[in-house]
């Protein structure tokens, strides 16, 4: 566009000048011959195509997104511990005098204090208390938990029964190994030296969901016939 009015306009200059230089018959006739020349390149100006238009591109969709689907988390209440803890002591039979022995004993250290490595008789660690309490009905089991949770029959959660040992993997990341150990009392209830709790404690599994979801599994030592739980 600035080409073709460039264009007009030195030809109309050198008109104009031509008209000039060229007439004889005054400014009137002069006026004329310009007036001329402007209404003839305003014609050709009107003749011209006007500038070709071009569609306007469309806007181009951004990539389609999808919801993220929820990841569900399936928490166990029961663990199958490798095969080496699994062995079955079938002459381990139930025995209401021990076990209720077990759960008075083990009742009448409610409240003392939770030292890591201490077995007693003013403070316990988790495994120091469970021993210390099989020990007093007549059952030596051995002294960490990890070595407890390998004697004795194994018992899944929902067979565990009064008097049975409870093992759990307390790790941040669940490992699979035993970390901790309580001693069960029947409808959900079991006690244990808590380090959370900073002594020997009764809870619920139903109300402490963190030690359902940790627990690992249990392990019947009660045996009328010997007093020793062995591998």
């Amino acid at each position: 566009m600035k080409k073709i009015t460039l264009t007009n306009l030195l030809i109309l200059s050198t008109a104009i000048i031509f008209t000039a230089c060229s007439t004889k018959d005054g400014p009137k006739k002069q006026a004329q011959s310009i007036e001329s020349i402007i209404a003839l390149q305003q014609a050709r100006i009107a003749s011209l195509p006007l500038a070709q238009t071009y569609p306007v591109e469309q806007e181009i969709p951004l990539a389609q997104t999808y919801p993220v689907q929820e990841v569900v988390r399936v928490t166990r209440t029961s663990y199958t511990p490798p095969r080496r803890y699994q062995r079955d002591y079938s002459s381990l039979r139930y025995n209401p005098q021990i076990v209720n022995k077990i759960e008075w004993d083990a009742k009448k250290l409610l409240g003392k204090k939770y030292v890591w490595g201490a077995t007693g008789p003013y403070c316990y660690d988790c495994s120091g208390f469970t021993q210390k309490v099989f020990r007093d009905s007549g059952i030596n089991i051995p002294r960490v938990s990890r070595d407890q949770a390998r004697v004795g029959q194994y018992v899944d959660y929902s067979h565990l029964r009064k008097g049975d040992m409870v093992f759990f993997d307390t790790h941040k990341k669940r490992t699979g190994k035993v970390t901790h150990v309580g001693i069960y009392l029947g409808n959900g209830n079991f006690i244990h030296a808590s380090s959370g709790a900073k002594k020997i404690v009764i809870f619920n599994f139903n109300q402490k969901k963190y030690y359902k979801k940790r627990f690992l599994w249990g392990r019947r030592v009660i045996n009328p016939d010997t007093r020793i739980a062995s591998l």
